[in-house]
């Protein structure tokens, strides 16, 4: 009789050192992102200037040294209006044509400028969103219909668009009562949005067309879930890492048609102190040698501008699902 050897009790502590290393530890789709972000210096550096920048517009009531409309004097010894005076150890940017601090304008500015740009974004992102979701599940006549509607507003000439249904609220009481009242926030916003929306839309519309088709759509069709589930419980969520990308873009597009606007005077209303408004305001003052009322405001812009798409390119980067799926540390 052949005697058969026990089997030998396995110690669970030397099982763990033999394995040690094979183990590869997993992360989230949402830690890979952030990884991949912090990898992009140009992101990463634009995020926290633009941070810097956004939380000195948002706190210039503290740290302005005057007020948006303030016309301040010389000294305080004198009531002399400080009227175009050379940046200083006073005026930081000097002041304006009616002595009016140029650096507490563009902290000011910074409000009214940002506040549009954000939420021009949102308000386009999300009827970009509806339409290209829509569209894109719908499909056929009705994808063709929207994606047709879509490809007119691009090929109008967009800021004479804009102009045109600027001038609206000041001849029809209807107009002012839809679109907003002439040179108000609410106006501004609504008119960007009306012409911004498309870009979102024809991405969100790709998506989905390629996400429609997927096992775990059909599965929600097999168990009985409706259109409407299936677009926002399923399909939407997982076309928010384009749209994201999608309306950093559009802030920063947004802030340049604002400007543009200002600068043309259809803007805002001029004790909205935005930076395009501080643009058109200093007029010709570069050729009459005040060029501080241009440089700064110019600065301030493009250093804006700049932020937001090296971090829409960041996000673009993180997004991607074709990225290396395992992030070194």
């Amino acid at each position: 009789m052949v005697d058969v050897a026990a089997p030998r009790a396995l110690d669970p502590d030397l099982l763990v050192d033999e394995v040690e290393g094979l183990i590869v530890p997993s992360a989230s789709p949402t830690r890979l992102a952030v990884r991949r972000y912090r990898r992009h210096r140009a992101a990463m550096v634009s995020t926290v200037a633009l941070l810097v920048i956004a939380v000195a517009c948002i706190a210039a009531p503290i740290i302005a040294p005057y007020g948006e409309n303030e016309a301040v004097n010389v000294s305080e010894d004198s009531n002399l209006k400080a009227i175009h005076v050379p940046p200083n150890s006073q005026f930081w940017f000097g002041t304006d044509s009616i002595g009016r601090d140029l650096y507490s304008r563009i902290l000011y500015g910074g409000q009214v400028s940002l506040f549009v740009g954000i939420a021009s974004a949102i308000s386009a992102g999300l009827i970009g969103t509806a339409i290209g979701a829509f569209a894109g599940f719908r499909g056929g006549r009705i994808d063709n219909v929207l994606m047709r509607g879509t490809d007119l507003f691009i090929g109008l000439p967009l800021l004479v668009v804009i102009i045109i249904m600027r001038l609206l609220p000041e001849k029809q009481p209807w107009a002012a009562a839809v679109l907003g009242e002439p040179g108000s926030k609410r106006l501004m916003i609504t008119l960007i949005s009306l012409v911004a929306w498309m870009t979102t839309a024809r991405i969100v519309r790709g998506v989905v067309l390629s996400l429609k088709e997927k096992e775990f759509i059909e599965a929600a069709r097999a168990i009985g879930a409706r259109d409407k589930r299936i677009i926002v419980r399923h399909l939407v969520p997982n076309t928010i890492g384009p749209i994201v990308v999608a309306m950093t873009f559009i802030v920063a597009a947004a802030i340049i048609l604002e400007s543009t606007l200002s600068f043309l005077g259809f803007g805002l209303d001029p004790t909205q102190a935005s930076w395009g408004y501080l643009l058109a305001d200093s007029g010709t003052n570069i050729i009459t040698k005040k060029w501080w009322l241009v440089l700064f405001p110019s600065l301030v812009l493009l250093a804006t501008i700049l932020c937001i798409n090296f971090m829409g390119d960041g996000l673009r980067d993180a997004l991607d699902p074709k990225q290396e799926q395992r992030v070194t540390g």
